[in-house]
Order: structure tokens, then C-alpha cells, then sequence
């Protein structure tokens, strides 16, 4: 039976269900709420409509409280706010909640009709535990039903701590470490809710099996995104600007990959790895990698922006796309452990995204072969990558149609200039990240801030396509007129070479007439 009473809405209890209060101003939700919580068996919903039955309800928590008798309304063991009743109150009833020492350590919950990032972060900061969509979804209804029981455990385990304290004289050093559990536990919530997207944090917390160290072997499509020349940039920068530039870099390719489903495995240095289809299984997996590819690449004109106005040199990113079995879970102890993705595909993925120059997408024919709406290509090419016994077949895709309807901005090349007096290039290949002693030399022909055309004055020369090389340019005369200059070669013809530059250093900035203002100092040098 439902009654009502002074705007509170409650019903028979048992003595081992978890009293759950939720305030809010809609009649109609508060019913249907309290319907859905009191349908577990093991929690019971009094639903508050008014500020003053809040109060009352506090009253009565007190009064059972001091006579260690639990009344028909007692200490909740969650309580969950309405965020449009408590923001157009000014948050005095938020305030109040949080002024009553009867109600100390009761976890927060805040429900709304629609959730955002700004929405999210306020209401964080304001002391909320878990932000909910209404109506509540089943996973929610576990989520409230699961803090709701750690919460009891965690006030009993107080309680008989503080009983066998009364001896040490420790009863301070408990509620320290409790206090300490309770805001890590609210720290957990906290991350998961920002770092994962809410169909993935659903699947996790609705499958708390989830959490053991296992997994298994699936078929997913993984990404594994490089800066260029970051290392040598790197050394230009400190390391603060160098933080500061990831950081915010970091922050745009997480928006892209979580905004088309992916989990980011891990940052490696200034790299990104990706994995689409896992924890949730998805049939768009391979589409949805290409969309966030392609969405990653658009960003990174935000992210030169950004770079232009803290005077930063501007940066370019390659990525790879690969798909196949492999093994994803939790690896790691008892202690310690990470979700991670391991197989042959992630390592030949790394050798696919090696091979990509600055703002391209290099997809393999097994992830191609799975995308069932248009892709656009640019261009086709074959590899043969260290440690993968055959020749591996790679698309540049620069578009995808279908639902996602994206193309990467600005993919036509830059135009080129002839070199007015001789430039000779000095190329040294790179093998493993070590630069070979022996240099192939080749004299300049045309250029532009991105490419260079050179023509090599032995044609037998060794000098393969897709290979790095660290250029040493000299005049006529012998004299460097630049250096730190590395780029990919990715075209040959006999002895004519196209090189993609990956970084150029401010001396070739100047060669090439690309000095900006408000350039930051590198090694001395404005």
C-alpha cells in the first residue's frame, strides 16, 4: 500500500531493505521511480516533493538515531537529487542536505533529463557521486542498488571498528580511513563517468565480473595513432610546454575516439592506442575506427591552432587501422591490473601506422574487406613490415559516406616550388630509430613546406620507399643551410625521390620562407 503524508510518498518497509530517498518536485517521476526501486525487494524509495518534507524526513532521522531505533523514515543509505528542483531552489536544499550530520558520508546521486559534459562537471563538483538520466534504466537501478549496499557495509564495518577503538583510543584514525574509502570510492565513479562512455560504463558496472583479471579472444579493429617528429620537437620544447601541448592534444583524440565508441588502451608517449568492438561488441566496429580516424585528423587543426597561439611549432599525425582476433581483458595481479589488448594485429597495426606520413589514414584490406558503406581512397600501396611473414596491402582512405558522411579536410597537396640555386640533400636512412652512418646524397628540385622532389646523383643508390631519413642540406659551397630536417620517402622513379617531411626545424623554416611570429626560442635561436 502507497500513502501519502506531508508530500512524502512511502510504503511498508522490511528491516533489510536499504532506505533510498528521492527528492523531487514531479509527482508523476517520483512514482514511477519509486515503483522501479522498490521493485528490487532490496531497497525502498521515500520520495520527497517539497523542501519541507525533506526536513521532516531529517527530523525523523534524528529522532531514530538517538533513541537506536529505525523509524518508519530513516537515515537513507543513498539519496538522489533532482538537478532542476535543487539549481532553481539556488541550492539551498542541497546545502541543508549537506549541513546534517545524520546524513554525513550518505553517497549523492543526481538525476536529470538530459546529461552533458558541463552538466556532468557541475554536478561533480558539487559533491555528486553518479549523474543519472530519468526515467532510471535498469543498470541504473543496479547502480543505486549496489552504492546503496556498500554504503551499509562500509557504516557497519565503521561502526564495529569504532566499538573495538574504544580501548585504543583510535576512534580517529578510523573515520579517517573510512573517510579516505568513501572519497576514494567516489574518485572511482568519478573517473569511469568521464573516461568511458555511458554505453560502455553501463556494461562494465552491469557486469561487475568484469573486474577479474581474464578475458577473451575477439575479432576487433584496432587504431594506433603517432605524432611526427615529436621526439626531436620535443627536445626543442620544455617540459612544460611539452605537457601542456599534450595534454591538450590528448584531450581532442579522446573526444574522437569516444565519441564513435572506441576504448583508449593506453597513451604511449605521444602515440594512441585504440581498440573498436571491445568492451561492447559492435558491427560497425571497422567504420566507426575510420570515423573517429578521419574526425582525430580534422582536429588537428584545433590542435595547431592551439599550438599557433601558445607559439608552438605546428604538428602533423599519422594513423593506422588494422583488424583481427585478439585477446582483450584484464591483465596484470591481484594488485594491479589494466585492460589491455594483445595479439599479432597490434603489433602489425604499430608497423601499419609507421608507415604513414603526416594527415593520412592507412586502413588494411582485412578492416576494408569488413566496411559495408562507401569508403573514399586516395591511393593504394603494399608493404612489407618487420615481423609479418607477407606483404601487407594498405588503402589510404580520406572519406567515409554512409551515416557518417566525413572526408579529411584539406587533403590535396600543397604546391611546390623549384629550388633557385643548387641545395644538396644529404640522406640518412633510419632503421629501428638509428641513423645510419652512410648518407645518400641527391640534389634539390622542388619543394614546399611539406614535400620535396629530389633527384639522387646515383640512381642505384639504396634508398626504399616508405624508409625515414634525416636530411643534412648544404649550398654550393659546402656550408649547412639546414638541418634537423626528417621525412619518409614515399615515392621513387629510378633516381627520382617525393619525401613527406615529418618534422622540419627552424632552420628550414626560414630556408623555406615559413617563419611565424611569436616563434618560441629553439637552442638559442629565435
Amino acid at each position: 500500500m502507497t500513502g501519502k503524508g506531508h508530500g512524502i510518498l512511502c510504503i511498508r518497509r522490511d528491516s533489510l531493505e536499504k532506505i533510498i530517498w528521492v527528492i523531487g518536485n514531479n509527482r508523476k517521476e517520483m512514482i514511477e521511480a519509486q515503483r522501479q526501486i522498490n521493485s528490487t525487494g532490496s531497497m525502498r524509495a521515500f520520495c520527497m516533493l517539497s523542501f519541507e518534507a525533506v526536513e521532516k524526513a531529517v527530523e525523523k532521522a534524528y529522532a531514530s538515531q538517538s533513541a537506536q531505533v529505525r523509524s518508519q523514515i530513516s537515515t537513507p543509505s543513498l539519496i538522489v537529487l533532482d538537478y532542476v528542483m535543487a539549481n532553481k531552489e539556488e541550492w539551498k536544499l542541497l546545502l541543508f542536505l549537506k549541513n546534517q550530520q545524520v546524513l554525513a558520508g550518505v553517497p549523492l546521486f543526481f538525476m536529470t533529463e538530459s546529461r552533458n559534459e558541463e552538466l556532468d562537471e557541475e554536478c561533480y563538483v558539487r559533491g555528486a557521486t553518479v549523474v543519472l538520466t530519468k526515467p532510471f534504466t535498469r543498470v541504473a537501478i543496479l547502480r543505486m542498488e549496489r552504492i546503496a549496499w556498500q554504503h551499509e557495509v562500509t557504516k557497519n564495518y565503521e561502526k564495529m571498528l569504532q566499538k573495538q577503538a574504544g580501548d585504543l583510543q583510535s576512534a580517529r584514525e578510523i573515520m579517517r580511513l573510512n573517510q579516505q574509502l568513501e572519497a576514494r570510492n567516489e574518485l572511482l565513479y568519478q573517473i569511469f563517468g568521464r573516461y568511458f562512455s555511458d554505453k560502455v560504463l553501463d556494461m562494465i558496472l552491469d557486469n561487475p565480473q568484469g573486474a577479474a583479471i581474464g578475458g577473451e579472444k575477439r575479432e576487433l579493429t584496432v587504431m594506433m595513432s603517432d605524432l611526427r617528429g615529436f621526439t626531436s620537437l620535443s627536445e626543442e620544447l620544455g617540459p612544460e610546454a611539452v605537457t601542456i601541448l599534450l595534454n591538450y592534444y590528448f584531450g581532442k583524440m579522446a573526444e574522437a575516439i569516444n565519441g564513435y565508441g572506441g576504448t583508449i588502451i593506453e597513451f604511449l608517449g605521444d602515440a594512441v592506442l585504440a581498440v573498436f568492438g571491445a568492451p561492447m561488441n559492435s558491427e560497425q566496429q571497422t567504420e566507426c575506427a575510420i570515423a573517429a580516424a578521419i574526425t582525430m585528423q580534422n582536429k588537428m587543426g584545433e590542435v595547431n591552432r592551439f599550438c599557433e597561439k601558445k607559439g608552438f611549432p605546428t604538428l602533423e599525425m599519422g594513423i593506422g587501422i588494422h583488424r583481427g582476433e585478439a585477446f582483450i581483458g584484464n591483465v596484470g595481479s591481484e594488485k594491479m591490473m589494466r585492460y589491455n589488448v594483445i595479439g599479432r594485429i597490434v603489433n602489425e597495426c604499430s608497423r601499419i601506422e609507421n608507415y604513414s606520413v603526416g594527415g593520412q589514414v592507412l586502413v588494411s584490406k582485412e578492416a576494408l574487406d569488413c566496411v559495408d558503406c562507401p569508403v573514399e581512397v586516395h591511393n593504394h600501396m603494399e608493404i612489407l613490415a618487420k615481423g609479418v611473414p607477407k606483404p601487407v596491402q594498405l588503402s589510404e582512405v580520406i572519406g567515409i559516406g554512409g551515416e557518417y558522411q566525413l572526408r579529411i579536410a584539406n587533403v590535396e597537396f600543397d604546391v611546390m616550388k623549384p629550388a633557385e640555386e643548387l641545395i644538396v640533400f644529404n640522406m640518412s636512412p633510419i632503421e629501428e630509430k638509428r641513423v645510419k652512418e652512410e648518407t645518400v646524397p641527391g640534389r634539390l628540385l622542388e619543394f614546399s613546406c611539406k614535400r620535396a622532389i629530389v633527384e639522387l646523383y646515383d640512381f642505384q643508390a639504396e634508398l626504399k620507399v616508405y624508409s625515414d631519413v634525416e636530411i643534412f642540406a648544404a649550398g654550393q659551397d659546402g656550408k649547412a643551410v639546414f638541418t634537423g630536417v626528417y621525412a619518409k620517402v614515399v615515392e621513387r622513379h629510378f633516381n627520382m625521390v617525393t619525401l613527406h617531411f615529418t618534422h622540419v626545424s627552424r632552420s628550414f623554416q626560414r630556408f623555406a620562407g615559413m617563419e611565424i611570429e611569436g616563434a618560441v626560442k629553439v637552442n638559442g635561436e629565435e
